[in-house]
Order: C-alpha cells, then sequence, then structure tokens
C-alpha cells in the first residue's frame, strides 16, 4: 500500500519555495523567505519517514528501491539544471568565477555542496549573490539524509524491535541542542551543516511516527492549522538576514509547518489543496532548483546595458516559471513515473551520469575556469594576484604568539623600522605599496594586521564567533606598542564599512552594545577609536582614511567591459569602471564626523589613501590595462602601490623623525 497522496502538502510546499524565490529577488517584505527551505526539511521528514516505515511494516523495504525512487525524484531535473547552467556559466563567468562555479559542480554531484559553501560561507554576504549554485547546499543536507537515515530505520526494524520513535527523538534533541549553540557559536556551520539541522527533518520524522497526539475535532485542526500558517507568515515577514539562525528562531518555521501537517482538513489546508497552490507546489523542487541561477547570473550581469525590464525581478521569476514549467513536464514527471527493469543497469548510468558531472567540473578547476574562453586582457582584469603578505605570519598568528619582532617587515629590512602599521585586512594588501615605497626610500615598519579586526579597542564583530578574538589581537598590539621604542603608529581599516554597517558581518559590537545595528555601529566606532588613541598617547598616530569601496568586484567588472567592448560592443557604451570622489566622501561622511570629534581630544593626523586613487575628483579601478582591486573594496599590488603613492609626504615625515 502506497501513502496516500495529500494534496495539501503540495500547497505547504508553495508557501515553502514562492518566500524562498521572493527573498533571493530582494523583496524586503519577505525578509526571512529563507525559511522556506526549513518548511521543505520538515516535508522531507514526515514524507520519507512515513513511506520508509509502512513499507518495513510490510516487509517490503528495500535500499535499491528506496534510493531508485530518490534518484529519479532528484537526478533529472537536477541534471538539467547543471547541464543548462553550465553552458550559461561558461559564456558568463569570469575564469576565477568559474573554477568556482566547477567546484559547485562537484560537490552537488557528490552531495557535499553544503559544505563546500559552508568553507566558502557565508550566505548572506554579497559575493553568495552572484554562485549559481549556491541554493544546492539544500540538497545536500537533504542527500547526506537519505544517505544514513534508511539504513539506521532498517537495521532499528531488524534488531531495535522498531524502537523509531526514540531514535528519531534522540536525534531531534541532540541535533537541536548542537543548533542553538552551533548558531551562536559556529552560526555558518549551523546554518549549512547537516548535524546542525537534522532535528528538523526529526520533526517531519516524529509527526510520520505518530510521536504527537492526533484529534479529528475540525474545531482543532482549524486552529491548529491557523496557528501553523500564522507562524510560518511571522517568520517570513519578521525574520531577517541578521536574525540568529537556525537555532531557537527555526523553531517558528519547523513547528508552524509541523502544525499544518498534522491539521489534515482545517482550514488553511483547504485552501493549501485549491489548484492554483497545488500545481505551484508541484513545480517546487523544479522552481528552487531554477530560480537561483538564473538571479545569480543576472546578479553577476547587472551592470550591462539593456533594457531594465529584462533584468528585473518580475521578468526573472516569469522565467524561473517557464524554465521550471518546461523541467516539471518534459523531464522531472516522465522519467520519475518510468518503470525501471534493470536496477543494476539503472545505477550504471547513475554513476555514469555522476561520474561525467564530476570530470567536468573538475577539468573546470584544474584548468582554473578556462580563462582562454575570454579575451587576453579580459583575463589579465580577471586573474587577482595574492598580496606578499597575505601570510599566516603576517595577519594569521593567535594574539599570545605575537612579538614585533615576530611581525613581517616592509620595506628596507636592513633599516631599523621606523613606523607600524595596525589594522585589519585592508592594512594587509597596503602592506604591498609600503614595502615598495620603503625598498626604494630606505624605510622600513613592522605590519600587525588581523582580518577583519579594526584597530579599535575593545570592539569586535557581532556576527563572528567568540573565538574570533579581535579584542585579545587589539590588546596584545596595545600592550606592545606601548612598550616599544617605535613613535609612529599608522592605524588603516575598512572605516566607512565599520561606521555605516552596510552589511549584516559588519556589524560592530563592544561592552556598552545593547543591540548590534547600523545606528549602533556609529557609536561604537566612536568609543572604539577613542580607546584606542587614548591607548596611543605618547605615540605619532596616523590615521588612515581608507581606499574607495566599489559597489561591485572591480576585476570581474574590467574583464566583463573587456568582453562586451570584443563581442558585444553595443552593450559597453558608456560604462566605466570607478565612482566620483563625491560619492568616497558620502560614504566616509560618519567617519569624518567621528574623527572631527575625537580631533578635540586626541592628536593624530589624517592621511587620505584616497588622493593616489581618486587623480581628478574620480576614483579609478584600474591604470594602464591593470586592476587595482581585488575584488569590490580590496586593494590589489598595484591599488596599493598607488595609494601608498598618495601619501607619501606622510611615509616621508616619517621617515626623518
Amino acid at each position: 500500500m502506497s501513502l496516500k497522496y495529500r494534496s495539501d502538502i503540495d500547497g505547504l510546499r508553495t508557501l515553502a519555495v514562492m518566500p524562498v524565490i521572493f527573498y533571493h529577488a530582494g523583496m524586503t517584505l519577505f525578509s526571512g523567505g529563507y525559511v522556506g527551505v526549513d518548511i521543505f526539511f520538515v516535508i522531507s521528514g514526515y514524507l520519507i519517514t512515513s513511506i520508509i516505515v509502512r513499507e518495513l511494516d510490510e516487509g517490503r523495504f528495500t535500499i535499491a528501491n528506496f534510493y531508485v525512487r530518490r534518484v529519479k525524484r532528484i537526478f533529472p531535473a537536477l541534471y538539467f539544471l547543471l547541464a543548462f547552467t553550465f553552458v550559461l556559466s561558461f559564456f558568463s563567468l569570469m575564469p576565477a568565477h568559474f573554477e568556482g562555479f566547477g567546484k559547485s559542480v562537484v560537490s552537488t554531484v557528490l552531495f557535499g555542496s553544503n559544505i563546500l559553501f559552508w568553507r566558502e560561507s557565508g550566505y548572506f554576504d554579497a559575493q553568495a549573490e552572484t554562485k549559481p549554485l549556491l541554493h544546492t547546499w539544500s540538497l545536500g543536507v537533504e542527500e547526506q539524509f537519505y544517505i544514513f537515515f534508511p539504513v539506521m530505520l532498517m537495521l532499528i526494524a531488524r534488531y531495535g524491535s522498531k524502537k523509531y520513535v526514540r531514535f528519531a527523538l534522540t536525534l531531534f534533541v541532540l541535533s537541536f541542542g548542537l543548533s542553538v549553540w552551533g548558531t551562536k557559536n559556529y552560526p555558518e556551520a549551523a546554518f549549512y551543516l547537516i548535524p546542525f539541522r537534522t532535528w528538523e527533518l526529526m520533526l517531519g520524522a516524529l509527526i510520520a511516527l505518530g510521536f504527537f497526539p492526533k484529534t479529528d475535532k475540525p474545531v482543532y485542526l482549524h486552529a491548529m492549522s491557523v496557528t501553523g500558517f500564522l507562524m510560518l507568515c511571522a517568520s517570513v515577514f519578521m525574520f531577517e538576514t541578521t536574525t540568529p539562525f537556525p537555532g531557537y528562531a527555526a523553531l517558528l518555521p519547523c513547528v508552524g509547518t509541523a502544525l499544518i501537517i498534522m491539521a489534515q482538513g482545517g482550514i488553511v489546508n483547504r485552501v493549501l489543496s485549491l489548484k492554483p497552490f497545488v500545481w505551484i507546489g508541484l513545480l517546487s523542487y523544479s522552481l528552487y532548483l531554477w530560480h537561483w541561477p538564473l538571479f545569480a547570473l543576472r546578479n553577476y550581469w547587472e551592470s550591462i546595458h539593456i533594457p531594465e525590464f529584462y533584468k528585473s525581478d518580475v521578468f526573472i521569476i516569469f522565467l524561473t516559471f517557464a524554465f521550471s514549467s518546461f523541467s516539471y513536464y518534459v523531464v522531472e514527471k516522465p522519467l520519475r513515473v518510468k518503470k525501471i527493469q534493470n536496477k543494476k543497469v539503472f545505477f550504471r548510468y547513475t554513476y555514469a551520469v555522476m561520474a561525467a558531472g564530476c570530470i567536468i567540473g573538475g577539468y573546470v578547476i584544474v584548468k582554473n575556469g578556462l580563462p582562454s574562453r575570454i579575451p587576453p586582457q579580459a583575463a589579465k582584469y580577471a586573474k587577482t594576484e595574492k598580496g606578499a603578505f597575505e601570510i599566516p605570519q603576517c595577519f594569521g598568528m593567535a594574539p599570545e604568539k605575537i612579538t614585533l619582532d615576530g611581525l613581517c617587515i616592509m620595506g628596507d629590512k636592513k633599516v631599523k623600522p621606523s613606523y607600524i602599521l595596525w589594522g585589519d585586512s585592508h592594512a594587509l594588501v597596503l602592506a604591498d605599496g609600503f614595502d615598495e615605497y620603503g625598498k626604494s626610500h630606505g624605510l622600513s615598519g613592522i605590519l600587525a594586521s588581523k582580518a577583519a579586526c579594526a584597530p579599535l579597542q575593545g570592539v569586535t564583530r557581532s556576527t563572528k564567533p567568540k573565538n574570533f578574538n579581535c579584542v585579545e589581537f587589539n590588546d596584545r598590539m596595545i600592550e606592545l606598542i606601548q612598550s616599544s621604542a617605535i613613535k609612529n603608529v599608522l592605524i588603516n581599516a575598512r572605516w566607512r564599512a565599520a561606521s555605516a554597517g552596510d552589511a549584516p558581518h559588519f556589524y560592530i559590537k563592544d561592552n556598552e552594545t545593547v543591540k548590534s545595528s547600523k545606528e549602533e555601529n556609529y557609536n561604537v566606532l566612536g568609543r572604539g577609536l577613542a580607546r584606542t588613541l587614548d591607548a596611543m598617547k605618547g605615540k605619532n598616530v596616523y590615521f588612515l582614511m581608507d581606499n574607495p569601496d566599489f559597489p561591485y568586484d572591480v576585476p570581474r567588472e574590467l574583464a566583463k567591459l573587456s568582453v562586451l567592448q570584443k563581442y558585444l560592443p553595443a552593450l559597453a557604451e558608456n560604462s566605466n569602471v570607478g565612482i566620483s570622489r563625491g560619492e568616497y566622501e558620502q560614504g566616509n561622511e560618519k567617519v569624518r564626523e567621528i574623527l572631527k570629534e575625537l580631533s578635540g581630544r586626541y592628536t593624530f593626523a589624517t592621511a587620505e589613501l584616497a588622493d593616489g586613487l581618486c587623480p581628478e575628483k574620480h576614483c579609478i579601478g584600474e591604470k594602464n590595462g591593470v586592476s587595482l582591486y581585488m575584488d569590490d573594496n580590496h586593494l590589489s599590488h598595484a591599488g596599493a602601490v598607488l595609494a601608498t603613492e598618495g601619501i607619501a609626504p606622510m611615509i616621508s615625515k616619517i621617515a626623518f623623525q
């Protein structure tokens, strides 16, 4: 006997997939639309457990039959998408990004894309918006679930007296506890990895196993379905990217989903059984697969000069439904209902397709994204080299192991260091410029940097794990600087982002912070900088106004522009890579307000990196055919050299102190 079809479950899938699509479209009303994935997890746990346990009880469950069904359900639409997206990416992505795409293809084929994207983190970062296969992380979680869960249930059926509930409940409790802990301490891992997500699948499993009491009373069913729906709405409309997730917050959409599943016959369930909801629910897998690659590639080429409608969310959503309908009716549905006569042959073809995916993705990786696909100048722009100082000794040492003698030296190593450059990753990449300048002018300095840690005493980033130790690093540097004979201290960081809170991962906090927010960032920056300047009394402090940020990945845009100029010059007209000095100043307005206020209490000098990067009131992204940036905010070697030339008078002053 097969599991009885429930049209309301397909309708529930509509409530899962549409918020995800609207969230990825950037619709602020659906700020928590990412919880649609959690709805899918609960549904999957319920359906898969129902099917497996029923077949185990009837004595007809086999692992082979289970995987045949899963392959037929998942692979056809997925591999059709991979093939199509590969072709689009081949002609769209620059080498470094195409190489990354190759990695995501291999990891998707091997059921491990969630692990890949966890290592690359993070889901809400700007760079994530242009990764065509980022959304397959959730497939990785489900596929890993399909690997271990059926085997465990089969073993319990055979040797564990069919104590399925005890097993599922144990997994639920352990995983939920891990999720709460991980969300606070290791948020990226908690978001992507299956140990932190298993409880959501187990919640569905517990429903299927009858753990929760059932009722047939209409008033209770209606109350449950309405309550569940309101819980889903609350999470979709009230959650934000800054909401600690999954953890406790995920209970809201997951329990809401559970209530709707258990409320069969309730008023919301009846609405979800209507044909429009069921139809979208039937398309939901294809909709989920197709929407993100289309959005990601749109985001990647957003600056292209074509009619705005063809880049609009409305058009992309229309394309999503068009491709998804084709995928469902032509690829997914026919192959899913096809009878498999020979399982051995079926699995051989399955392995062959997987091997082909790995080989193709691996070839792209080995060939570094196939730079020969694009014009030589575009490939030159797109290739970003690591700075000479991007080694652990220069930016990755544990605070307790740092000594001034053990840090990296910039410039002429034959002369005694006369300054310390202290800051975050922006100071790290700037070191290339100081190094060249020092070698040609007989000057040397010490580099003290830690990525994402601005030189602000008592300040750290709120969305990083507790062991990120910005506070410990800066305290150690203050201790070393205070005890050093070196009088000149240069501090540099991505000040604008820290003050503006332009993205969740730039929220900063100190012991006086009540709640992290964009508004509070301004106050935290001022307090932290005041503490730093107070600790630097007796030193010559130079505050380096940071290099300009760009609203896009500079080498990527330069490379794309070169491609368009060669093949589609009409689309490259009126395009340039740069921002005005006015835009730079506007973005740094709050930073300058803080400096103005602090200048009345502390003595320090200000130097302008933008003077070397913004000739004639225009901040440039390239010079002489070379990109000045590695991404949207970090300077390349050439950019660091140019920025350093802009503050040469200040450096010369240091040399004679």
